[in-house]
This record gives structure tokens, C-alpha cells and sequence, in this order.
């Protein structure tokens, strides 16, 4: 099982996920300051300074697309060390996973719209960008149930892979809302599934194939 995301250590996945993202967004924070303060008025040409938001959503992607890409490799490569008695509904857990995908995909671009629209003073794409508002508000609360319905998953594969049984909630309820809250979670979680990985293959993981793997 050689899986980049199931075999990485938990600082490897920090780094791109948190450290990273974290660091740009302070870099685009100090960038930000610097051109709004540097305009001769601050209400003159904000246009100016606009485009560094711009920035802020395709930034936070990165930190998105680590999280997603980790869940989607436990649920898909990590169920096969779960027993075949312990029921797991691949098909639902992938489409509930699509959507928030589809959803956060879409997101920076309706930012981008609504901030060029209030900008520019485009009256003629309020109502667009109301509706498309409606809309991202829906859809957005459908995504957080379809992410935490993937969490679940994700911890009850992890759980099922250690116990080699049908686990309770209660079994991996702590595991839930480590995986919930990602940049804590993954400094436990990994490491478990490292041991299952190692256990697996028989083998550990060194830098070196990490490196050449990317």
C-alpha cells in the first residue's frame, strides 16, 4: 500500500495543509497593509489593493485540498485493511465527498465575482450575485453535513482497520472530532495509520521515497 497520504508522517502533512497556507496568509496579510497604506488616499483607488484578495481563497485551497485528499485515501486505500464483515458504503461516502469538493472548488470564484461586483459599483450583477448567494448559503450547510459524514467514515475505517471489527460510535467518537479538527487530529491519527501501513507492507517509510514519490 503505497499511498503518499497513508505513509507521509503527521509533520508532513502539516506543513503543506497548515504551515504553508498559514504563512502565505500572513505574507498576504503584510503585503495587504503595505499597499493599502502606501495609497496616496485610502479611498481614492482601492482598486489598488483589491487584487491581493483576490489571493486569499486559492490560498486556503492548498490547506483544503490536503484535508480532502487525506480523507479520500484513508476511505478508498484503508478500507481494504478493514474485515469484509464490517459494512462501509463506498459509493455514498465518494458522492457525499464530491460535493463539498465541487462546493470549495466554486467558492473562491463567487468571492472573486461579489468582490469585483461591490468594487466596481456593477449594479447589473447584484441580483446574480443575490442569487448566487442563496444559493452558496444552501449548498453550504448541505457541505458541512457532507464533510462531517465523511469524518465519520474516515474514523470508522481507521477504527475498524486497528479492532478488525464493526466498531460503536463510542469506539471512535474521539477519533471523529480529532479528525474534525484536522491540524491537532493528524498529529494522532497518523501515526496509527502509519503502524497499519508499516504493518502491511512490512516496512517502513524513509524521507528519501517520500521525496521521490512527490
Amino acid at each position: 500500500m503505497n499511498s503518499i497520504f497513508l505513509r507521509a508522517k503527521h509533520w508532513q502533512l502539516f506543513i503543506p495543509a497548515i504551515a504553508i497556507p498559514f504563512t502565505l496568509l500572513f505574507v498576504f496579510a503584510i503585503a495587504a497593509v503595505i499597499t493599502i497604506t502606501s495609497l496616496e488616499n485610502n479611498t481614492d483607488r482601492p482598486e489598488d489593493a483589491i487584487w491581493l484578495f483576490y489571493l486569499l481563497p486559492f490560498i486556503m485551497i492548498l490547506s483544503w485540498f490536503v484535508q480532502f485528499a487525506w480523507s479520500w485515501t484513508v476511505v478508498t486505500k484503508l478500507s481494504k485493511l478493514v474485515p469484509k464483515h464490517v459494512r462501509l458504503p463506498i459509493g455514498r461516502i465518494k458522492f457525499f465527498f464530491i460535493l463539498p469538493v465541487i462546493y470549495f472548488c466554486c467558492l473562491p470564484f463567487y468571492i472573486v465575482f461579489v468582490i469585483n461586483t461591490v468594487t466596481q459599483e456593477k449594479e447589473e450583477n447584484l441580483l446574480t450575485a443575490a442569487l448566487l448567494g442563496l444559493i452558496v448559503f444552501i449548498f453550504h450547510f448541505f457541505s458541512i453535513f457532507c464533510v462531517l459524514h465523511t469524518f465519520f467514515f474516515v474514523a470508522k475505517t481507521v477504527k475498524s482497520a486497528e479492532l478488525q471489527r464493526n466498531p460503536r460510535f463510542s469506539n471512535f467518537v474521539g477519533d471523529f472530532f480529532l479528525i474534525w479538527i484536522f491540524p491537532v487530529g493528524i498529529w494522532f491519527i497518523q501515526p496509527r495509520i502509519n503502524a497499519l501501513i508499516e504493518k502491511a507492507n512490512n516496512r517502513p517509510i524513509s524521507s528519501e521515497e517520500l521525496i521521490d514519490s512527490i
